[in-house]
């Protein structure tokens, strides 16, 4: 009989910032950028198993697939819309499986739906304004986009800067207002996803969010660390 070979399994945590936090009944939304890798198999998986355990209340699973739309710069406007609500529905197709383990009331909002939201408006309106006008707030954005900048040109060195400048202000702009203030508004006591905040979202959170909605709005970073686990043996 051999013995047992180890085997990698990924399991999810939100760090020791959240470590006493009592997330039991509590409203969050998942955010997934669709085509990153850390929304997809065993991450995934992992990130279902820790919303699971932490026993939220509600999770909402935000599938942020046309706000992609400008990272298609090699498409026209209405092209790269088609793409990215295409992309989506792969997404949810190839995951459904992975999503109906949640354990815990849930549901699925796309990112067109939340653009029609009738508080959008207004809030983007304060957002694009404190870009225009608060010289803090656009230092955190443009610094947010530097960094975006900086990996599509390390990926293609003949990216054109100025274009990718543009497409990540709009992205930007779009994002902000759904992500803190608007799903703030709506009761969202966290927003879980697997990377920490932005320059451009820290500085959204404590402008339209800290004082108006105090509590809600926490962002719950993931982390994910491969643990060996010993498979039976062969026979």
């Amino acid at each position: 009989m051999s013995r047992p070979t180890p085997e990698g399994r990924t399991k999810a945590n939100f760090g020791q910032a959240a470590k006493n936090l009592d997330l039991a009944g509590t409203r969050a939304v998942l955010l997934v950028s669709v085509g990153q890798r850390y929304h997809e198999g065993d991450k995934l998986q992992a990130t279902v198993d820790l919303v699971n355990r932490s026993r939220f209340g509600h999770v909402t699973v935000a599938v942020a697939d046309t706000l992609q739309r400008t990272n298609y710069p090699q498409l026209a406007p209405e092209e790269a819309h088609r793409h990215a609500l295409r992309e989506g529905e792969r997404w949810l197709e190839r995951n459904d499986k992975i999503l109906g383990r949640l354990a815990v009331p849930s549901d699925v909002l796309r990112w067109d739906d939340a653009l029609q939201d009738p508080a959008y408006p207004a809030l983007r309106a304060r957002v694009e304004r404190a870009y225009r006008e608060d010289p803090g707030y656009q230092e955190a954005v443009h610094a947010t986009i530097g960094r975006f900048v900086d990996r599509r040109v390390a990926r293609d060195p003949d990216t054109d800067v100025a274009r990718a400048f543009d497409d990540c202000l709009a992205y930007l702009i779009e994002e902000c207002p759904i992500i803190m203030p608007l799903w703030a508004s709506q009761g969202y006591d966290h927003i879980i996803y697997p990377q920490p905040m932005t320059a451009a979202m820290s500085r959204t959170q404590r402008l339209f969010v800290s004082t108006e909605y105090p509590g809600k709005g926490g962002w719950l970073s993931l982390r994910f660390k491969k643990r060996a686990t010993a498979s039976r043996p062969a026979a």
